[in-house]
């Protein structure tokens, strides 16, 4: 606790004194900040396990991480008399540390309009609200949820409306605020998501709250207990202390798990560093040898997928790879500042999986690098043909056909000027159709419980590969049922018939081994001729994983003639090679 408080007011008798106060200084909001990011840390496991009912588990980890940054701030900020100034303080603090989509909207939430306003040593009850409200429509703005898309702005848009409807005292406008969230985020039990990770889950979604609205709450919620002076017990699974709890997680051979994606990238370096360097301050690698003039490559996204994304840098391949922690998108300074190390003169062509983190973080990072005179264009890959139907075709997300992409996209790279490598790589993504099963779920480091589970006789059919639950549960088949059964519906999909060209990729989600991979290639090998479908060309791997998680996918990608000319082109990485 601070000590910044007027005389003979300090700690918890400070709370207390705040439930019916009108003005609270900076001490007090200093006070306020750190009781929020304590909640929401000791929240992770509840918050893990609210996410992985339908998302990719990642939600607490995320928060937990932005606020052990906003802390760090916060810790050294003690001496900071302007409120404004801490509240877009925890803001920045967060977006840089957690990435993700998360990052993006609950940094919004605290920034607020707090840059532009004047300097200021209190808050009134009315300016949070209005810090609230202005957070909101930036979240909105960014993001374009309504309430009842089940996201957390259907705990935010009502804690918004009874905070701004009371603002008498602290205590009577955060105690409105916080009953209307959980309100909220009770009413998103109801909702099928529209947003996120979940959406393309259709009715499955129903029945589980949305982990993003419970946060909203949790924040809300830790403001009250400190203006009131009391301590609401923690939701199930959150340990009841104020210490951090060591999460006993499953065998991996790893150190601290927040650190996992540094220690990965160092020992990549260890082994590859004739060829490649760190991005100084970020979770960034580049090569070291870029032409002038050349358009650079970048690409991203969570790790956790090696060696997709971070290990596909080479000759004809990527320039450079913007990395964010587990399942989890890279925040925007570390994509502008990789993608400034790999620029050339020539601009940047972005390419990533189509999720919602990745598109608010790489659109953020292109227009910073717009204001710095470097153009950039950016292909999105959208082939996972089970995740939404054609007539929303962009809300569909990325899988193991982000391998095909790129390799014709760092092709068209090494020998065109921008606009016309963003024209080749667009129409690669457009003529790409994937679509996979899972039969046992990953688990994220530091977890000790994996994403999913299955019953020993099913498997989840056209699920992500961040571990999140396919869009139906299926009996276990064989592999060549599997095989004809997921060629058909990327036929049916994508028109590709008799006299087509294609070449093919089956890959693996990480435990699946080579050989189960070769027997569902066999099949459809021997399906494609029977349809007389001509096949350039066929690869079989394990390059876009999901930590251990068992399961394949297929992907098929219709030629022509220029597309091939690309395809053909020789590359080269540590992990990918093509003659």
């Amino acid at each position: 606790m601070s000590a910044r408080f007027p005389p003979c007011l300090c700690g918890r008798i400070a709370a207390e004194w705040l439930i019916g106060m009108k003005t609270m200084n900076y001490g007090q909001v200093w006070d306020m900040l750190m009781a929020a990011a304590d909640r929401i840390i000791q929240c992770e496991p509840y918050l893990t396990k609210i996410d992985s009912a339908i998302g990719d588990g990642d939600h607490g980890i995320g928060m937990k991480n932005g606020m052990l940054a906003a802390k760090a701030y916060l810790e050294g900020a003690k001496e900071e008399t302007n409120v404004y100034a801490l509240l877009d303080g925890v803001a920045q603090a967060m977006q840089n540390a957690m990435g993700g989509a998360s990052g993006i909207i609950f940094s919004s939430l605290f920034a607020g309009d707090a840059a532009g306003k004047p300097p200021s040593r209190e808050l009134t009850p009315r300016d949070l609200a209005e810090q609230m409200a202005a957070g909101l429509a930036n979240i909105q703005q960014v993001g374009h949820a309504r309430p009842g898309d089940k996201t957390m702005v259907d705990a935010l848009a009502p804690a918004v409306e009874a905070m701004s409807a009371q603002t008498e005292t602290f205590g009577q406008m955060l105690r409105a605020g916080t009953e209307a969230a959980a309100a909220g985020v009770e009413r998103t039990k109801a909702y099928v998501a529209r947003f996120g990770r979940a959406k393309s889950l259709g009715p499955r979604a129903v029945g589980f709250q949305d982990a993003g609205a419970t946060s909203t709450w949790l924040i809300l919620l830790a403001m009250l207990d400190y203006v009131a002076g009391t301590h609401t017990p923690l939701p199930e699974a959150a340990p009841e202390t104020g210490e951090e709890v060591a999460v006993k997680w499953k065998k991996k051979i790893m150190n601290d798990p927040a650190d996992v994606v540094r220690e990965e990238a160092e020992g990549f370096l260890a082994a590859f560093g004739k060829d490649f360097a760190a991005v100084p301050g970020v979770n960034g690698m580049v090569k070291k040898e870029i032409p002038q003039g050349k358009t650079a490559l970048v690409i991203g996204g969570g790790s956790g997928h090696e060696p997709m994304f971070g290990f596909f840098l080479g000759k004809n391949l990527a320039d450079a790879a913007a990395n964010g922690h587990v399942f989890t998108s890279p925040d925007p300074i570390t994509i502008a500042k990789t993608a400034e190390a790999a620029n050339r003169g020539g601009g940047v062509l972005f390419l990533y999986g189509n999720y919602a983190g990745d598109n608010l973080n790489f659109d953020k990072a292109a227009g910073m690098l717009e204001e710095k005179g470097i153009p950039t264009r950016t292909v999105r890959i959208w082939d996972d043909v089970a995740s939404a139907p054609k007539e929303r075709i962009t809300d569909r997300r990325g899988i193991a056909g982000d391998v095909l992409a790129l390799k014709i996209a760092g092709a068209a790279c090494a020998v065109l000027p921008l606009e016309e490598a963003y024209r080749v790589s667009a129409k690669a993504r457009d003529n790409l159709y994937s679509v996979g099963v899972g039969l046992e779920g990953a688990t994220i480091p530091g977890q000790k419980e994996a994403i999913f589970t299955l019953p020993p006789d099913e498997m989840e059919y056209g699920l992500g590969i961040h571990g999140e639950p396919g869009i139906a549960r299926r009996k276990m088949q064989t592999a060549d049922e599997i095989a004809e059964n997921l060629l058909e519906r990327i036929l049916q999909e994508s028109g590709i018939q008799a006299g087509d060209e294609v070449c093919t990729y089956v890959n693996g989600l990480g435990s699946t081994t080579l050989m189960e991979l070769m027997i569902l290639n066999r099949k459809l090998r021997l399906l494609l001729e029977e349809k007389g479908i001509r096949i350039h060309d066929m690869d079989v791997n394990s390059l876009v994983t999901t930590m251990e998680m068992a399961g394949a996918s297929i992907t098929v990608m219709k030629l022509d003639e220029e597309l091939r000319t690309y395809y053909d082109m020789p590359c080269s990485s540590p992990y990918y090679k093509k003659p």
